[in-house]
């Protein structure tokens, strides 16, 4: 007997279940499921990478590593200017609707432009790696790491574009190989070989390959995955694309300030060990929202289609049944989190035991980013591009305001309290905004019409 067949048995004998699980959630969950299950593989492999990078760098190596990890993640989040996001919507209405026309011509459109703009900046960084190793971080020491990373900026950029649009298909599986766990698997392979013998740049070559041997894989099962798409001429508006993905541009730019201002705070006003107990904190704590980006991963097209479609019962009983099991999901691993931090900290080495009390900060703003669900994918796919954007916008500005606070005066505990604050802040407005834009509940917000008409 199959696990569907089994899991709509007991659906049956329970009321509850029967009414909170109807067949959009059973789908959520069931492409949920392998993402959650890939995605799990994909995390415990970032893991141990982090774990073996740690503790064969030590902090200030991996704090050189981590510094140029985020500037090349920034560099390549805005080579995809938005069109990841906006060809996972696109793909996944037009995909929904037969029309592969539609299909292939936003595919085509954002690639080209996503490409461009990647071998752009990456030159930039390339030759610009002396200047903001020195003038920006007051670290020299740092130019050869980040021009040697820097060649990684494009084939990232084209394995996210691929991911998202494999997304778009409902393809969770492949979607995930590509995106959380071939690039780890083989960044952890090449770190085992390499770091012993050179050091951080070993770490950063093992990623850099990593990298472009992914995207080779991503394209090649994108290929695979359409071949509704040979011999037909795609047909799509480019300003339709912009009109989507310019907003949701500005979207991920933000998102970077949140994620990485307390990196670059460290990066300026504190030490090379700061950067690395924080950065291994950061990503400790973002496990406990990996069951996040697994529901998500099949609940964005989802919200898509069902927003197209014009079913909002439908669209708002997924949303908040979603939030429900990722709040379920996430509690184990935040009271992990809170109760053991600096032995879990210990586990990358006993420098990194100090970091006891970020890890555990750090996990209650993941815990909020978790508990309020898909809030930021449901304004997304339902349009509200640009609500998102000015929501994303104010947090960011409230994080880099707390940030220019707090760590030159706390230091890595400020960061962390930034971080953690701000997090906490953009998910819980935006669950107001998705309650006050198409009236979804994600969290019990109290309902203010009835107050003002009582």
């Amino acid at each position: 007997m199959s696990g569907d067949t089994i899991l709509k048995k007991l659906i049956g004998r329970t009321p509850f279940l029967k009414d909170a699980l109807d067949h959009h959630m059973l789908e959520v969950i069931s492409g949920a499921s392998t993402a959650f299950v890939l995605k799990a593989v994909g995390t415990g492999l970032a893991f141990l990478f982090n774990v073996v990078l740690a503790r064969k760098l030590g902090v200030e190596g991996a704090g050189l590593y981590f510094l140029a990890f985020t500037v090349i993640s920034i560099a390549g989040v805005l080579s995809c200017a938005g069109l990841d996001n906006a060809l996972l919507r696109f793909v996944a209405s037009s995909a929904a609707a037969g029309d592969w026309t539609a299909v292939k011509g936003a595919c085509r459109k954002g690639l080209i432009i996503s490409a461009a703009a990647s071998i752009v900046s990456a030159v930039f960084v390339f030759s610009a790696s002396p200047w903001i190793a020195k003038a920006v971080f007051s670290k020299p020491e740092l130019a050869g790491v980040l021009r040697w990373m820097s060649l990684a900026i494009f084939p990232m950029s084209m394995l996210v574009i691929y991911s998202e649009m494999l997304k778009g298909l409902k393809l969770i599986m492949k979607s995930h190989l590509v995106q959380g766990v071939l690039v780890w698997l083989l960044s952890l392979t090449g770190i085992l070989f390499l770091s012993g013998v050179w050091g951080v740049y070993g770490a950063v070559w093992a990623f850099t390959a990593a990298s472009f041997v992914t995207a080779v894989v991503a394209t090649i099962l994108w290929r695979r995955a359409v071949p509704q798409l040979k011999g037909i001429k795609g047909n799509f508006r480019l300003n339709k694309l912009l009109d989507s993905s310019v907003p949701l541009f500005l979207v991920s730019a933000m998102y970077l300030v949140i994620q990485w201002t307390s990196t670059f705070a460290l990066g300026i006003w504190g030490t090379k060990a700061e950067v690395g107990v924080f950065s291994v904190a950061f990503r400790t704590a973002m496990l406990i929202s990996f069951v996040l980006i697994s529901v998500k991963s099949i609940a964005a097209p989802k919200f898509a289609a069902l927003y197209s479609l014009g079913d909002m019962d439908a669209l708002g009983k997924t949303a908040r049944n979603s939030a429900r099991l990722l709040t379920l999901m996430a509690a184990p691993v935040l009271a992990l989190f809170i109760i053991f931090p600096s032995r879990i900290m210990g586990v990358f080495g006993e420098e990194f035991r100090q970091g006891g009390m970020i890890l555990a900060i750090l996990a209650a703003g993941q815990f909020v980013n978790v508990a309020t669900g898909s809030v930021g994918y449901l304004l997304m796919m339902s349009g509200n591009e640009r609500i998102l954007r000015n929501n994303v916008a104010f947090a960011a500005a409230v994080n880099v305001a707390l940030n220019a606070l707090l760590v030159p005066r706390y230091g890595i505990l400020g960061a962390a309290v930034a971080t953690s604050l701000s997090v906490s802040l953009l998910n819980i407005t935006a669950s107001y905004l998705v309650y006050k834009k198409i009236n979804i509940k994600t969290i019990p917000w109290p309902d203010l019409k009835r107050w003002s008409d009582g």
